[in-house]
């Protein structure tokens, strides 16, 4: 997601709850950052953060099988 769209996303969401459904990396003027940003909301998530979700996430889904 680029980094613009990123803030006018996270503008327009403000304060809202977001489960964060999905996470792209972060790109400004063509290059990539090193943030994860929330395509919903647009808030940003550090490489150790979306490292730190996706376990969790993986986690949920072993308890469910």
């Amino acid at each position: 997601m680029e980094y613009l769209a990123a803030q006018k996303q996270k503008d327009a969401w403000e304060n809202k709850p977001c489960d964060h459904p999905h996470l792209e990396k972060e790109y400004y003027v063509g290059c990539y950052l090193i943030n994860f940003v929330c395509t919903q909301c647009g808030k940003e998530f550090t490489i150790a953060e979306k490292l730190e979700m996706d376990l969790i996430l993986k986690k949920k889904r072993r308890s469910f099988s």
